[in-house]
């Protein structure tokens, strides 16, 4: 299960429907791109990297409104092994570039973790996944060391307060040669951004 950031260039060929609220745009931080989004979107950035730096902007895509509203957020940090790709959008809207599934990744481990600001943290669900299945092989679950071996994937439903009210936003975190403790280490430190 990795994301790729070339749906952006699939986003720019779609319909010109958009209304005038919608972005296709690089940002160079997470308080830039989270201006360019809707008042109640909250995004995350890690505190914690694994010692990889951001490689690129992190782009930003919304369109639609309403139930149609589409959000994302995406950054790469590292390049080919060791890496990761952070994406994210609102939690009340869809996907606006959709992270790729693979039929490879299966469940290693479900964790409870603490995200968000000191004095602020919430317990949070983590979803482990590696990418261990082989063809014509059946894997219910992949062991913690297959994360780094084959690549992992956390997945997370972050919530935290606004002074518009309550935010949700769902977290993907794709990795390739980091390990199990790594990116649950990247995911436990994500802090809320927002405007």
């Amino acid at each position: 299960m990795t994301i790729s950031l070339g749906l952006v260039a699939s986003l720019l060929t779609a319909p010109a429907t958009f209304a005038a609220e919608d972005v296709v745009r690089g940002s160079t931080n997470y308080g830039r791109a989270v201006a360019v989004l809707d008042g109640s979107v909250v995004l995350w950035r890690p505190d914690y990297t694994a010692g990889l730096r951001r490689r690129g902007p992190i782009d930003v895509i919304a369109y639609g409104n309403g139930a149609q509203r589409a959000t994302f957020a995406g950054s790469t940090y590292g390049r080919r092994v060791p890496s990761f790709t952070l994406a994210q959008k609102a939690g009340q809207t869809r996907w606006a570039a959709t992270p790729v599934d693979h039929p490879t990744a299966a469940l290693v481990r479900t964790e409870a973790i603490r995200i968000g600001p000191p004095g602020a943290k919430r317990v949070v669900r983590a979803r482990v996944f590696a990418q261990c299945k082989q063809p014509g092989v059946r894997v219910r679950r992949c062991a913690p060391a297959d994360v780094a071996r084959f690549g992992g994937i956390v997945e997370i439903l972050a919530r935290t307060t606004t002074a518009e009210g309550p935010a949700v936003t769902n977290i993907r975190i794709d990795s390739n040669g980091l390990s199990y403790r790594q990116v649950l280490r990247v995911a436990e430190s994500l802090l809320p951004v927002s405007r």
